[in-house]
């Protein structure tokens, strides 16, 4: 994602008063903490915005509720990058939080060049299968800030079983079009996964103290280590053989980082 993006989604999250900082911005858009402050060095010193930062909420916020985002040029792909980074988020929220970006889009699409999409065709073509329940992401976006203990009723599909569950969130992310918590469960003792669209209910546990994260974990080396959002106890190496027919598929498409795809005589493949 472009840095135009970044400023725009963070100009959106002050005004919705949020108080965002550089680990939701790193978080939210997966970016390093030097790359987070640049952006916020870029709105104040560039940009000219009133930007502070309030110590008890920890984060920011503008001094001057009248400040205007000054239009930023963007190009033809950033502008429609940026449309259909909006109508995803759109899709996937519930009709309560899209609202707000509802109204960024409309903002912004007088400064949005003409592309050879309309805003229907590119929504057309964008779908996810699960929708949140109101409120979820914004919640858990908030208890990731504050460190606020979470209960939650999760599903488990593997088990087929419901289950009560106090988490520390550590990080939201969307993975192939479906969002994702990454907590400490207190249950399990352990670092785990929850498909936010499995959540039943959930609680932020306001009135408790802020839990502490767990020492030396990094969420970008957990992801590193897993396949998609698959993780165990242990690394373990995989090779896959594909027939050709089913090789066609398979090489356009890339499941990890380290992978390697070795051809096969006959016209098939082996990812490994």
């Amino acid at each position: 994602m472009s840095q135009t993006e970044r400023i725009y989604w963070l100009d959106a999250e002050i005004r919705g008063g949020r108080y965002p900082n550089a680990e939701t911005l790193r978080s939210r858009w997966e970016v390093s903490r030097r790359t987070a402050f640049g952006d916020s060095k870029f709105l104040k010193e560039r940009l000219k915005a009133p930007l502070m930062f309030d110590k008890r909420r920890r984060g920011w916020f503008y001094s001057d509720a009248t400040y205007s985002l000054p239009y930023l040029a963007l190009s033809e792909s950033e502008a429609n990058t940026l449309c259909k980074t909006l109508l995803v988020a759109q899709e996937y929220l519930s009709p309560t939080d899209s609202e707000p970006l509802r109204q960024v889009v409309e903002k912004l699409q007088t400064y949005l060049p003409k592309t050879s999409h309309s805003h229907s065709e590119m929504r057309g073509s964008i779908h996810l299968a699960h929708a949140l329940s109101s409120g979820l992401a914004t919640d858990c976006e908030q208890a990731i800030q504050w460190r606020k203990r979470v209960e939650i009723l999760y599903y488990s599909g593997r088990r087929d079983a419901t289950t009560e569950r106090v988490i520390h969130p550590y990080a939201l992310l969307m993975w192939r079009g479906e969002p994702h918590l990454i907590a400490w469960c207190e249950w399990r003792q352990d670092i785990r996964q929850f498909f936010l669209g499995r959540i039943r209910q959930w609680r932020v546990l306001e009135q408790e103290r802020a839990f502490a994260r767990q020492e030396g974990f990094d969420v970008e080396e957990y992801l590193r280590r897993g396949l998609d959002m698959l993780h165990g106890a242990e690394l373990v190496r995989v090779r896959v053989r594909f027939s050709a027919y089913q090789a066609r598929w398979i090489r356009e498409r890339r499941y990890h980082e380290s992978q390697t795809i070795e051809e096969l005589e006959g016209g098939g493949s082996s990812v490994f």
